[in-house]
């Protein structure tokens, strides 16, 4: 998903605002204080990612606000995208589950697929890996 974001963040000229506004997350209890902006971690451990997960969608509303008219439909299904993906992980690591909460998880997940257009340019599929790797 990252890979993807970094794609349209690229493509709109919002890579840097992402990354400094990475850097600039306040301390919270529980939570890593990011000492180095997103594209400048190497190795990405479990701690990092968890907080990653609890930041991306904050961290991203800020790097996309006041987009153009032109941008403003785009940028609100990436945001979109990225809620349904993080709700769905989020409420995947309930200890049980209802019929209620796997109705949210359905939700999340048909918003997701309804959603995942805008990313579609930046993901790379077996057939392009295999070109990549034959030359």
């Amino acid at each position: 998903m990252m890979d993807w974001i970094q794609g349209f963040l690229k493509k709109d000229g919002r890579l840097e605002a992402f990354d400094e506004v990475w850097k600039a997350l306040p301390p919270y209890p529980g939570s890593l204080v990011p000492k180095k902006g997103y594209r400048e971690v190497t190795q990405w451990q479990g701690k990092a990612i968890r907080n990653l997960e609890r930041c991306v969608l904050g961290v991203l509303a800020v790097a996309l606000r006041q987009p153009s008219s032109a941008q403003l439909i785009p940028f609100n299904r990436a945001l979109g995208f990225v809620r349904a993906l993080v709700d769905f992980n989020m409420i995947t690591q309930y200890q049980s589950h209802t019929a209620e909460t796997i109705t949210y998880m359905q939700d999340y997940l048909d918003t997701f697929h309804t959603m995942k257009d805008i990313f579609l340019e930046f993901r790379v599929t077996k057939c392009i890996r295999a070109k990549i790797d034959q030359q």
